[in-house]
């Protein structure tokens, strides 16, 4: 997967490696049909997180196998080319290690297929990240940027009526944090969308989107989302004016604040009063922090090897109750250096931590414009802060979501390359 524009930024799709004799129909129609069949993943991609967060698993499905179509359309070894890099090999060996956890996990059985199913799924997507694949990324972000339109006022009407819109499509009683997935997802999208308007002449309208869709994210209940963005746009303007220095210090931090979570994160509550303070400002909060404490003393019992992938949801003592309505580890920890500790060990943060660190290092790389740059590494601060405080690492739905989110700010950085390069 390249973080990169070079001359694919101009709107052509990337020279295959080797030439051959194949019929115009095949090279013509193929990678055409199945571009449509991203532009509508684009457009379905935000409203569907209104209505029906968990559909983003399939919807990412559908368009893993339309990326890997698309590649092998184009030739075989573009698919190796873009697998055979450095996050591909961390990912990698992270799984293998995933997979021999099942001997110690306390539920094999649970453990080995979902080991197997996120491996499939990590190969799939990082087929999918052949952005240069894409020949016209203009109409696709332009699909994308529809479906933003749609879904911002979606989301506002949805909460403002009780839930009109999308309980139709759940049998579970509403809640207004069933939006908490796409307040997350706007916030994740919100600075790189923006930028890539103004960087292709569009001032007013990216201004406009920005002011328009963090008003929606500070309207909805999501606190996960609204710290997430707070966190990003100071990074983002740091990036503007010292990209290379601030993604590289990020890249150091990454890898420390996930190899020292069970010395950070899992100790939060020992602060004097502190979990009486985040229950003043969210019940869920302070409930959050009790967790992670007793996550951090289970790892603490297997540090080295873990408890096994996925493991979470079996660990003991995990269903106990501590007040009412809520127990010491409900289904995950809520964070993801927190739960790949605990159910991967040492080996496991190492290998997410050095993962974490490398998309700093390409994104300070990319040759990208400076403002677009800017948004893409406010960006993945706003996703970084998300993982550390809201859904399981091993979820589908937000495996996809970070998935097709990381596809479209690659599709967007060449529009943004190809807006400067017209000025």
């Amino acid at each position: 997967m390249q973080l990169s524009g070079g001359s694919e930024a101009t709107g052509g799709p990337r020279t295959p490696l080797r030439s051959g004799a194949r019929p115009k129909k095949l090279a013509w129609r193929l990678p055409a049909s199945l571009e449509t069949g991203l532009c509508l993943v684009a457009l379905l991609f935000l409203p569907l997180l209104v209505v029906v967060p968990r559909g983003i698993a399939a919807l990412a499905t559908v368009a893993m196998v339309i990326g890997a179509g698309l590649a092998l359309s184009q030739d075989r070894r573009l698919i190796l080319s873009d697998i055979a890099t450095v996050p591909a090999a961390l990912f990698a060996a992270l799984m293998v290690w995933g997979l021999l956890s099942a001997l110690w996990s306390p539920d094999p059985l649970h453990t080995l297929p979902r080991a197997a199913k996120v491996t499939l799924l990590a190969v799939a997507a990082m087929a999918m990240g052949s952005a240069g694949l894409i020949s016209a990324p203009r109409r696709l972000a332009s699909f994308l940027l529809a479906g933003f339109i749609i879904a911002l006022p979606t989301a506002t009407v949805d909460l403002a009526l009780g839930g009109a819109i999308s309980k139709p499509f759940s049998d579970r009683v509403y809640q207004p944090a069933w939006l908490n997935q796409v307040s997350v997802t706007f916030a994740i999208l919100l600075l790189p969308t923006s930028a890539m308007l103004i960087e292709a002449g569009y001032r007013r309208s990216g201004l406009l989107f920005a002011a328009a869709t963090a008003g929606t994210v500070f309207a909805l209940v999501g606190t996960a989302a609204k710290v997430a963005l707070a966190c990003g746009l100071p990074i983002a303007l740091l990036c503007y004016y010292w990209r290379a220095a601030i993604t590289g210090i990020a890249a150091v931090l990454s890898v420390l604040v996930i190899v020292t979570a069970p010395l950070t994160f899992a100790r939060i509550d020992h602060w004097a009063g502190f979990v009486h303070t985040a229950d003043s400002v969210k019940l869920s909060a302070g409930h959050r922090l009790l967790i992670w404490s007793f996550v951090g003393d289970r790892i603490a019992e297997h540090p080295l090897r873990g408890w096994g992938l996925d493991s979470s949801r079996s660990i003991p003592g995990g269903s106990d109750p501590i007040r009412p309505n809520e127990t010491w580890l409900p289904l995950h920890p809520h964070n993801a250096a927190l739960q790949i500790w605990l159910e991967l060990g040492v080996p496991g943060a190492v290998l997410f931590g050095l993962l974490g660190g490398w998309f700093w290092l390409a994104v300070g790389r990319a040759d990208w414009p400076r403002l677009y740059a800017a948004g893409a590494c406010g960006s993945l601060a706003t996703a970084f802060v998300a993982s550390a405080a809201t859904y399981g690492i091993w979820q589908e739905w937000w495996q996809g979501t970070l998935a097709i989110s990381l596809f479209m700010v690659l599709i967007m950085a060449r529009v943004a390359m190809a807006g400067v390069e017209r000025r």
